[in-house]
C-alpha cells in the first residue's frame, strides 16, 4: 500500500515538474526580432560650362550631389548624409588645359569652402547642410517633399538655417530613397566619394576634354563591423572644346550604373561582362567582410588577382579607396 502511494506521489510530482517546465518555456522571453531598415545611395549631377573670353578662362564645372539615407520600418528618416563633389577644369582660347585637379568635397572642405562671409545668414555650407539633414530626421519622404521651396530656396522657417539652393539635395535624397534596399540590424551607415580628373588638350584632330570621374560608395555595417550592404556608382562627365577654346559639349550624363548595358563595356571586356555586372560582383564579394578582410583582396596594378578576377576585371583602385573612406566615416 505504501509502495503504491509512493508511486502515485512520484507520478504526481513528475507531472507537476513537467507542467512547470512547460509553463516556464511558455513564459520565456522570445528571441529578439531583427530591426528592419532600408538604406539607399544615389547621386544627381549638373555640369556648368563657362566660355573662354579675353577676361576669363574657359571652365567645365561638374557638381555631383550625393545622398545616402537610412529609413526605419515606417519609412521615416533615421539618417541622411548629403555632400557635393564640385570639380573644375579650366582651359585657354587655344584649347590647352590649364588646371584640372580633383578637389575635396564641400563637406570635406569645411570652413575652407568659405561661404560664410557671403552667406545671407552667416553660415558655412557644412552648417547649412547639417541643418537640412537634421530637419529630415523623423520625417517620411512625403513630408520632406512638402518642404515649401520657391526657385530652389526654402521659404519656411527653416530658411533661417538653410539659405542655399536645395534643388539638387532634395532630388538626390528622393533618388536615394527610391534605390533603398531592406536590411536587418544595421548598426552604422557611411558614404564617401573619390574623384579623379582626366585632361586632354585640343588638337586639330581631337577635341580637348576634361573628364571628371566621381566614384561614390555607400556602406551599411552590422555591430561587428561586417558589411551588410555596399553600393558603388561612378558619375563620369565630360566637357569638350576645340582649338579655338569654344565648348562643343558639356551635358550631364547618367551614371555608369544608370547606363546599364548602354555603357557598352561588355564587348571590350576580357571576361565578357558589363560594368554593372562586374561592380555587383565586387559588392557581393564584400558583404560579410570587415574592412581588414576587404583590404586583403589581392590586387596588382589596380586589377584583382584572386579568383574574383573571373567576375571583376575592371580596375578597382577607386572603388577600394571610396569603400575605405565610407567604412571609416560610418556612424
Amino acid at each position: 500500500m505504501c509502495i503504491e502511494q509512493g508511486g502515485i506521489l512520484m507520478k504526481k510530482a513528475l507531472i507537476l515538474i513537467a507542467l512547470t517546465l512547460m509553463t516556464l518555456a511558455g513564459c520565456a522571453p522570445a528571441a529578439p526580432q531583427p530591426v528592419i531598415s532600408k538604406v539607399g545611395t544615389a547621386s544627381v549631377t549638373t555640369v556648368q560650362p563657362r566660355a573662354v573670353t579675353a577676361e576669363v578662362t574657359g571652365r567645365i564645372r561638374v557638381n555631383v550631389t550625393t545622398a545616402t539615407v537610412m529609413l526605419d520600418k515606417d519609412g521615416k528618416f533615421v539618417s541622411v548624409n548629403i555632400d557635393v563633389a564640385q570639380n573644375d577644369g579650366t582651359f585657354d582660347a587655344t584649347g590647352v588645359v590649364l588646371v584640372a585637379d580633383a578637389a575635396p568635397t564641400k563637406k570635406e572642405k569645411g570652413a575652407a569652402y568659405n561661404m560664410k562671409q557671403a552667406s545671407a545668414i552667416g553660415k558655412e555650407w557644412f552648417e547649412q547642410i547639417k541643418s537640412l539633414e537634421d530637419w529630415m530626421i523623423g520625417k517620411t519622404l512625403a513630408e520632406v517633399k512638402a518642404l515649401p521651396v520657391a526657385e530652389g530656396k526654402i521659404t519656411s522657417d527653416l530658411k533661417s538655417s538653410v539659405s542655399i539652393t536645395v534643388t539638387d539635395y532634395m532630388a538626390a535624397v528622393e533618388k536615394a530613397v527610391a534605390a533603398a534596399v531592406e536590411l536587418q540590424d544595421v548598426a552604422k551607415v557611411g558614404a564617401e566619394s573619390v574623384t579623379t580628373i582626366q585632361k586632354r588638350d585640343a588638337t586639330a584632330e581631337t577635341a580637348g576634354r576634361i573628364r571628371v570621374n566621381t566614384t561614390l560608395a555607400g556602406v551599411a555595417l552590422d555591430k561587428d563591423g561586417k558589411v551588410l550592404h555596399v553600393f558603388f556608382d561612378v558619375a563620369q562627365n565630360d566637357g569638350l572644346f576645340g582649338v579655338d577654346g569654344v565648348i562643343t559639349s558639356a551635358v550631364a550624363a547618367p551614371t555608369k550604373r544608370e547606363k546599364g548595358d548602354a555603357y557598352n563595356m561588355k564587348q571590350a571586356s576580357a571576361i565578357g561582362k558589363e560594368w554593372y555586372e562586374q561592380i555587383e560582383a565586387l559588392e557581393a564579394w564584400m558583404v560579410g567582410k570587415t574592412l581588414t578582410e576587404v583590404k586583403a583582396l589581392p590586387v596588382a596594378e589596380g586589377k584583382v588577382t584572386s579568383d574574383l578576377k573571373s567576375s571583376v576585371s575592371i580596375t578597382v583602385t577607386d572603388y577600394m579607396a571610396a569603400f575605405e573612406k565610407a567604412y571609416n566615416a560610418a556612424k
